[in-house]
């Protein structure tokens, strides 16, 4: 226990002392994001974003032409990408490959938790922007999945942390990974939420980092409700870190406060399942 203190107590003096390095950010994807919340989104603009960047223009062509999209025709084009996905759909996946740069270090044991947290944090922003659609609030599915692709950047910060500490000498070459999970369960709501707010994100963002493992969860914002309930799915499918394995996702605070049935609750799991084979399937 005092071996823990003494890892958990070190890795906050770490970030505290600004030694830290920050997860980087790309702000295509939040230029593209405020641009799909107005009124009417300008295709050309969205366009011209992507295209100023030819290795997000050739990871979202090979994305758009994976087996969860493919269609008769191959996709050859941003333009084509936008006319037969749709430009929320094209928003979301450029988001997604943009700020996959977060989730990157050169250190294989902490590569490993990395690459979980990456499947999940996708496969809750496609969730959260699933029970959106589901619970007819279109206004809120993009800041759904924004905030479910941003909700545990906290761990990422922490994980980079980690590396830093190993590579500078700092820790051991080996860390046990239950002081790993103790310190990213412990620490990485309030972190995530702070660097969210070092970035100049909106509100809301910082908001769902910072709350999304709250137990209380009566009159809450939708979109919190929203990815805390994605999240849930996720821990108990053992997708990421956290796992939950024996939650009642029917019954969940969450799920109650957004109406959705047994039923819908049953199908926002199966569908999620796909989400993650899906996410495999472009890190292949």
């Amino acid at each position: 226990m005092n071996q823990e203190k003494s890892f958990l107590d070190s890795l906050k003096e770490h970030v505290v002392s600004g030694k830290a390095q920050l997860p980087a950010f790309d702000r295509t994807g939040l230029a593209i994001q405020e641009e799909m919340a107005k009124p009417d989104p300008d295709m050309q603009a969205i366009e011209k974003h992507i295209l100023r960047d030819p290795a997000l223009t050739s990871q979202l062509l090979k994305m758009a032409n994976s087996s969860f999209y493919r269609g008769m025709l191959e996709i050859t084009t941003v333009r084509n990408a936008i006319v037969r996905l749709g430009l929320a759909e094209v928003s979301n996946l450029v988001t997604m490959l943009t700020q996959k740069k977060s989730f990157a270090t050169q250190d294989p044991f902490i590569r490993e938790y990395m690459d979980e947290l990456w499947i999940h944090s996708v496969a809750c922003a496609l969730g959260a922007k699933w029970i959106a659609k589901e619970c007819r609030l279109p206004s809120k599915m993009n800041e759904a999945f924004f905030s479910g692709l941003l909700h545990d950047i906290g761990k990422a910060f922490l994980l980079l942390a980690i590396s830093d500490m190993k590579k500078n000498g700092e820790l051991g070459e080996t860390v046990p990974r239950t002081f790993i999970e103790e310190a990213l369960d412990s620490l990485h709501a309030a972190l995530g939420a702070q660097l969210l707010k070092t970035w100049n994100l909106p509100d809301v963002y910082c908001m769902v980092a910072r709350h999304h493992h709250d137990e209380e969860m009566q009159d809450r914002d939708v979109v919190l409700l929203m990815v805390s309930l994605a999240n849930k799915v996720l821990a108990k499918a053992g997708i990421g870190i956290t796992r939950t394995p024996d939650i009642d996702l029917a019954t969940s605070p969450e799920a109650v406060q957004l109406d959705l049935s047994e039923i819908k609750v049953a199908e926002l799991e199966l569908t999620m399942e796909d989400y993650v084979a899906f996410i495999q399937e472009g890190e292949a």
